[in-house]
């Protein structure tokens, strides 16, 4: 069980691809994969020894997952109570169907050009509507 220090933090969808990879091994590496997947629920708490092996590898997986990731992106895990949790928000939000959104976006929205009889509300509204 080693922890890996030297390693990029996630920052966005820009190395999204690079960052699950190398937390995926080092998730393995910790022997906490199987609490990121789901394959290993949590024993009842009369079986003390084995609630406490438990929750030691899932703080573990929460540490590392949270370590692995900018301070900027803490609000949105902030409020999550488990690894596989924390895991399955990051790749809700960083998977390569919502970069492609944002891509997307962008581009409409660069078409965008104000025109000189449109105010500034209006021209705001208009780039709202695009997605609804």
């Amino acid at each position: 069980m080693s922890y890996c220090k030297e390693r990029k933090n996630l920052v966005g969808a820009v190395n999204f691809l690079a960052w699950k990879e190398k937390i995926d091994l080092n998730l393995i590496d910790n022997e906490v994969m199987d609490h990121i997947k789901g394959l290993i629920t949590q024993p009842p708490k009369e079986y003390t020894q084995a609630h406490a092996r438990f929750m030691k590898k899932e703080v573990r997986a929460e540490r590392i997952l949270i370590q692995s990731i900018k301070d900027s992106l803490l609000p949105c895990v902030s409020k999550l109570s488990t690894g596989k949790s924390i895991y399955d928000k990051l790749v809700e939000l960083f998977s390569i169907g919502i970069a492609r959104e944002v891509i997307s976006l962008r581009k409409e929205i660069y078409k965008f050009k104000i025109s000189r009889e449109e105010g500034t509300f209006s021209y705001c509204m208009r780039i709202c509507k695009i997605r609804y």
